[in-house]
């Protein structure tokens, strides 16, 4: 399984890395394992939450709510993605 570190996921999510320990004390978004040297790696599962994250705080909805969201057993991430851009783009009236 492919892993990540913090400074790459950082990247690719375009999130800091203080936001990212943030996600991690409150139970937003935890790594797959910590190493012995107590580094975070990320795995497969945890490389999307982060743009769901942003998605749901660009529309207003707080950390605690988008917790609850995304922790729903059986989440399907891509439906959800889809429900967005559906209310988006009739608010927008495409």
């Amino acid at each position: 399984m492919r892993e990540w570190t913090v400074s790459e996921l950082v990247r690719l999510a375009g999130i800091s890395v203080r936001a990212l320990h943030h996600y991690d004390e409150i139970g937003l978004l935890v790594p797959a394992r910590v190493g012995e040297n107590r580094y975070r790696h990320y795995g497969e599962e945890e490389l999307l939450r982060p743009q769901h994250i942003l998605l749901y705080r660009a529309r207003g909805l707080p950390l605690d709510k988008i917790g609850a969201i995304l922790d729903v057993p059986h989440f399907d991430g891509l439906t959800a993605l889809q429900g967005i851009r559906r209310e988006t783009g009739s608010m927008t009236g495409r």
